[in-house]
């Protein structure tokens, strides 16, 4: 999987249609949950964390927040948004299947400017690891989950929170070889063009945008690829990783039961024992 290359160019289109609205409701929602649990997260690690709209909602909520995204041009992004509304977050360029090593190589001269050193996740452990916006779906490969999971249990303290999100496969039927218009707006115009192979659980969207520049329209498109993965594959990653279960949400915020197939997206807490 090569983030990069599909949110390069498609970086700006997506932070300036709002495509990050979603990470930024699930932060909200995720710090509601704790604190309704009585737990707090005064540390937290957000993976694949895009233009940084959930690490921007754990900053206004007081948090000490690390971003880490394998796109530059997300990271960019994000790094402006932070600066613009007076943040101090750390945003580390990386790849989220080997954040074990990612972590013990973290240093001031690979974090964003004005990065404390004494933060260095590997130096004090995360209150609340978070995985938004179906970021999960884009690691195809198996044994993805496996890397991903040990990585958040390995960042997170004792008692120490994982919540993420993931498309099901009831979400990937819906993909039958249909176009699905993003946004169409003044200067945008963004659609999709959905499909998913059952046989393989790999889905696949390609993506094409119109900017609008004066009187002139400027295209793009990329194609991403993700995958559904079954509950059970889910919930043997998160064990392997040592992570126990805690609950089921769909995105509504709303407790599900061990029957998810209908549900197109579930939400899943876990924590570190």
């Amino acid at each position: 999987m090569v983030v990069d290359s599909i949110y390069s160019d498609y970086a700006p289109v997506y932070d300036a249609i709002g495509q990050w609205r979603f990470s930024a409701h699930m932060a909200d929602w995720a710090l509601r949950w704790l604190d309704s649990s009585g737990v707090s997260a005064p540390r937290v690690l957000d993976l694949a964390c895009g233009t940084g709209a959930a690490a921007l909602a754990f900053a206004r909520a007081g948090c000490t927040v690390v971003g880490m995204d394998q796109s530059a041009a997300m990271l960019t992004i994000a790094q402006g948004r932070a600066r613009d509304a007076g943040y101090n977050i750390a945003f580390y360029e990386g790849d989220i299947r080997s954040l074990n090593d990612e972590l013990r190589t973290m240093n001031d001269d690979s974090c964003s400017d004005g990065f404390d050193s004494s933060l260095i996740a590997h130096r004090s452990p995360f209150d609340l690891v978070t995985c938004f916006a179906d970021s999960l779906n884009y690691q195809t490969a198996d044994g993805d989950l496996d890397r991903v999971f040990a990585g958040a249990a390995a960042a997170l303290g004792a008692g120490g929170h994982l919540v993420f999100d993931l498309n099901s496969e009831a979400e990937y039927t819906t993909w039958d070889d249909r176009d699905v218009v993003t946004h169409d707006g003044r200067d945008y115009l963004v659609y999709n063009k959905l499909s998913y192979d059952p046989a393989t659980r790999l889905a696949s969207g390609r993506i094409v945008w119109f900017v609008r520049e004066t009187e002139l329209w400027w295209r793009g498109e990329e194609t991403h690829t993700q995958r559904a993965w079954s509950e059970t594959e889910v919930c043997s990653a998160l064990w392997r990783a040592g992570l126990a279960l805690v609950g089921r949400f769909d995105a509504g915020g709303s407790e599900i039961a061990e029957e998810v197939q209908d549900v197109t997206r579930v939400v899943y807490i876990a924590r570190k024992e």
